[in-house]
């Protein structure tokens, strides 16, 4: 039988790197002002043609746009997704459902 030597030392520091890695994509993430496209996929874990059937067809949604491109204001997105979620909760529960009256 052979036994296996575990240096717990590298293994703390190893976690310690990886937990410091994470806190700073989300603090990456609370700096956001304006999200693009993929990040707004990325935000909401939805793909660009779920975005686009369900949120950009409301007019009531945040967006702006530059040239071609959308670009998106994240606290206003959040204001809305809470409107939305709200709305949701009594209708269903399903986005792709459900459309907003307005």
């Amino acid at each position: 039988m052979r036994l296996m030597e575990i240096n717990t030392e590298a293994i703390n520091q190893l976690v310690l790197e990886k937990v410091d890695e994470h806190i700073q994509s989300l603090k990456l993430e609370e700096d956001v002002y304006f999200m693009d496209a993929r990040q707004l996929e990325k935000y909401l874990s939805l793909s660009w043609p779920t975005i686009s059937k369900v949120f950009l067809s409301d007019p009531d949604f945040p967006t702006l746009r530059k040239g071609k491109c959308y670009m998106f204001h994240k606290k206003d997105v959040d204001c809305y997704l809470d409107r939305y979620y709200e709305e949701l909760k009594y209708h269903g529960r399903d986005i792709l459902k459900y459309r907003r009256k307005g």
